[in-house]
């Protein structure tokens, strides 16, 4: 099962309660995927780890390890408003508000479409690798057969 599998059962919230947990969900995700593709190319996790929430960092390693992304995609994960944006979530509790509510669902959609197209992009980069295992950190990890969109390790 892939994080947007997941989280789709938990992706449209009834009325007048809060996305913050389904946020911070999602952009927990993109950012393992993200992770997931640097240590596909090659990066060690102390280099992995170097980049902490910074998306847009992130996203700068991985384009220059090859991955491929839509513009808009793109744009979304780089805007100012991303920025430290998964740390903020945390604390983001406004209930009484039905407008913000409204913009937060409307924002809500991008953020799992942005996810879909990550994850989609990065499960194909990791199928063509068709590794039958990874080494990492000195432990070899080898592919489990019969898993789903992505290859589970063990």
């Amino acid at each position: 099962m892939t994080y947007t599998q997941a989280g789709l059962p938990h992706a449209r919230p009834p009325a007048r309660r809060m996305n913050t947990p389904r946020r911070l969900l999602y952009f927990q995700a993109l950012e393992n995927y993200l992770r997931s593709f640097q240590l596909l190319r090659g990066a060690t996790p102390k280099e992995v780890r170097a980049h902490n929430h910074d998306f847009a960092e992130r996203l700068d390693v991985c384009k220059a390890k090859g991955l491929k992304l839509p513009k808009e995609v793109e744009d979304y994960i780089r805007s100012p408003v991303r920025k430290k944006e998964y740390v903020r979530i945390r604390y983001d509790f406004r209930l009484d508000d039905q407008d913000t509510l409204d913009k937060m669902q409307r924002t809500m959609e991008r953020l799992r479409g942005v996810v879909a197209e990550v994850e989609g992009t990065i499960g194909r980069a990791i199928e063509a690798s068709n590794p039958d295992f990874i080494v990492l950190d000195g432990i070899k990890l080898t592919m489990i057969a019969g898993s789903a969109t992505f290859k589970a390790w063990s």
